[in-house]
C-alpha cells in the first residue's frame, strides 16, 4: 500500500496561549503535529497546578513550552510568544495563534496557513459564521456589537472580530508587542491598529466550534467588555462631558441674555458654548483618548468645530425662530444628530495617525 507523506509546514510558527487548559489541548498539539506543523510554541499562561500533567503530555511535542509565573491574561500570553518567535525565529512569515480550547480544527489551522503563504503580508483572519441557531447566544450578541463598534471607530467591516486563529506578518508581529493591552482587549486593539501600521486584513472562512456552549472560555463579561471598549468609552465620556459642558455654558447665557435680546441670545450662547467645550474636547480627545500626534490636528479640529457650530446656531436658531420656545431642548436635540457626524470626523481625519 501506497504511503502519503505528510507536509511540512514550516513558514509559520504556530502559537496557543493556555490559561487552565485541559485535555482538549492535548488532543490539539498532536492533531496539529500529524498535519505537519513542525513549529508549535505553548504559553501557559499561570495555570493552576492541577493542570501541570496536560504541559506535561504536550511538552515533548511543542518546539518550546513558555510560563508565566502567574495568571497575566492571554493578551500578554501572546505577547510572550510573539517575543519569543521573533527573536528565535526571524526568518518565519510570521505567527499563527490558535485557542487552546479545541475551537479550531486543525483542517482550518491549514488553510490559514495556505492563506498566510498566499498573503505574507497581510493579517489573516479566520472568520466564523455566527449566523446559525447553535452558536451560544452570548458569542453572537458579542460578535455582532464589536462588530458595530469596529465598524464606527476604525472604518473595518469584519465578519468576525472576535476569532482567535490568525495569521500575523512578522513585521506586524514586532510592532504588536508596543500594542496595549495585556487580557483580551489586545486582540481588538490587534486590529484598530492595522490601519495605523498600514497592514490590511484579509479574511477567510473557517468552521464554527463550540465546546458545551464555550463554557471553557475565560472571558469576563463585563469587566473584558470594558478593557475592549475602552478607546470608544473614552471618546464617549470625553464627548458626553464637552456636551454637558456645552450646554451648562449654553444654558447659563440663555438665563442671563434673556431678558436683553429677542433671538439673537441664542446665537450668542451656541457660539460661546461651543468656543469653551471645543477646547476642553479637543485636548481631553488629542491627549487622552486618541493620543495623536498628527500635524495640523488642532486647525482641522477647529475647522470642524466652525463649520458644526454654523451648522448648529443656524439649525437652532431656525427651529426656535419658528417654535419660540425650548432652546435648550432644540439644542440637545441639533447637536445630538451631530455629535456621530463629529465622531467620524474626528477619527477618521483629524486625529487620524
Amino acid at each position: 500500500m501506497q504511503m502519503h507523506s505528510v507536509e511540512r509546514l514550516s513558514e509559520y510558527v504556530l502559537l496557543i496561549p493556555a490559561y487552565n487548559p485541559d485535555q482538549a489541548l492535548v488532543e490539539l498539539v498532536h492533531a496539529l503535529k500529524q498535519e505537519g506543523f513542525l513549529h508549535i510554541v505553548v504559553v501557559n499562561d499561570g495555570s493552576a497546578e492541577t493542570c501541570r500533567p496536560v504541559f506535561e503530555a504536550i511538552e515533548p511535542h511543542v518546539s518550546r513550552l513558555l510560563e508565566h509565573e502567574k495568571n497575566a491574561g492571554k493578551g500578554a500570553a501572546l505577547k510572550t510568544g510573539i517575543r519569543y518567535i521573533v527573536d528565535h525565529y526571524p526568518e518565519t512569515l510570521g505567527a499563527i495563534t490558535v485557542d487552546a480550547d479545541g475551537q479550531h480544527l486543525p483542517s482550518d489551522v491549514h488553510h490559514v496557513y495556505s492563506e498566510g503563504v498566499l498573503w505574507p503580508h497581510h493579517l489573516i483572519m479566520g472568520c466564523r459564521d455566527f449566523s446559525g441557531e447553535a452558536i451560544p447566544f452570548r458569542s453572537r450578541f458579542g460578535n455582532q456589537v464589536t462588530r458595530l463598534v469596529m465598524t464606527i471607530g476604525s472604518g473595518l467591516r469584519l465578519k468576525d472580530t472576535q476569532t482567535g486563529l490568525r495569521a500575523i506578518p512578522v513585521r506586524y508581529a514586532r510592532q504588536l508587542l508596543d500594542v496595549p493591552g495585556n487580557r483580551y482587549e489586545f486582540e481588538m486593539n490587534m486590529l484598530t491598529f492595522t490601519k495605523r501600521m498600514h497592514v490590511p486584513i484579509h479574511q477567510t472562512p473557517i468552521q464554527t466550534v463550540y465546546v458545551d456552549e464555550n463554557a471553557s472560555s475565560h472571558f469576563r463579561p463585563v469587566i473584558d467588555s470594558i478593557l475592549i471598549y475602552r478607546m470608544f468609552l473614552a471618546y464617549s465620556l470625553s464627548s458626553v462631558a464637552s456636551f454637558l459642558m456645552d450646554i451648562g455654558v449654553y444654558a447659563l447665557l440663555i438665563f442671563l441674555l434673556n431678558p436683553w435680546f429677542d433671538t439673537a441670545h441664542v446665537i450668542v450662547a451656541t457660539v460661546v458654548g461651543r468656543v469653551v467645550s471645543s477646547l476642553f474636547n479637543y485636548f481631553v480627545n488629542r491627549k487622552v483618548v486618541f493620543k495623536s500626534k498628527a500635524r495640523r490636528a488642532m486647525v482641522k479640529y477647529f475647522g470642524l468645530v466652525g463649520a458644526q457650530m454654523a451648522v448648529s446656531a443656524a439649525l437652532v436658531y431656525a427651529l426656535f425662530f419658528v417654535i419660540r420656545d425650548g432652546e435648550v431642548i432644540l439644542k440637545v436635540v441639533v447637536d445630538s444628530f451631530l455629535f456621530i457626524a463629529s465622531y467620524y470626523v474626528q477619527k477618521r481625519w483629524i486625529f487620524k495617525r
